[in-house]
């Protein structure tokens, strides 16, 4: 059953962090990274990417949540 829910929140992960790094690595890289059809891979691109992903996340939240400003 863990290995289920393991399972599930990696696809989760990667369908919702790939998408927002994508536009972010193809720009840093012009073009090269990540590979074409390398959304749902184990490719260390695809990977790399939806890290990023998640990092921009993890920003704008806290900048939502105003954590940059100073009181």
């Amino acid at each position: 059953m863990s290995e289920l829910l393991g399972v599930l929140a990696d696809f989760v992960f990667q369908a919702i962090c790939f998408p927002i790094g994508w536009p972010l690595i193809k720009a840093l890289t012009l073009g090269k990274y990540p590979a074409k059809g390398s959304w749902f891979s184990e490719s260390s691109s695809a990977q790399w990417t939806s890290a990023i992903g998640l990092a921009v996340l993890v920003i704008a939240m806290m900048a939502a949540m105003k954590q940059f400003v100073l009181a």
